[in-house]
């Protein structure tokens, strides 16, 4: 799977993996550190940002816009 940075994300990972992130949330890749590890950003309706976290390849799909 080809992500880059500012790519649109799904979340697919374990529900209790990551604080504040649940199956389904919908982000945007922000850093690729080239190891398979991505930064991602996932916001709020009003655009603050709820979580940064960085995720494996394997927990991330991409996302339809």
């Amino acid at each position: 799977m080809n992500i880059s940075i500012y790519s649109r994300v799904r979340y697919v990972g374990r529900e209790d993996a990551q604080d504040g992130l649940s199956v389904g949330d919908i982000g945007y890749v922000i850093e690729d550190y080239g190891d398979g590890n991505y930064e991602v950003e996932f916001s709020n309706a009003d655009g603050t940002t709820r979580v940064q976290a960085v995720i494996q390849n394997r927990d991330l799909k991409l996302a339809e816009v």
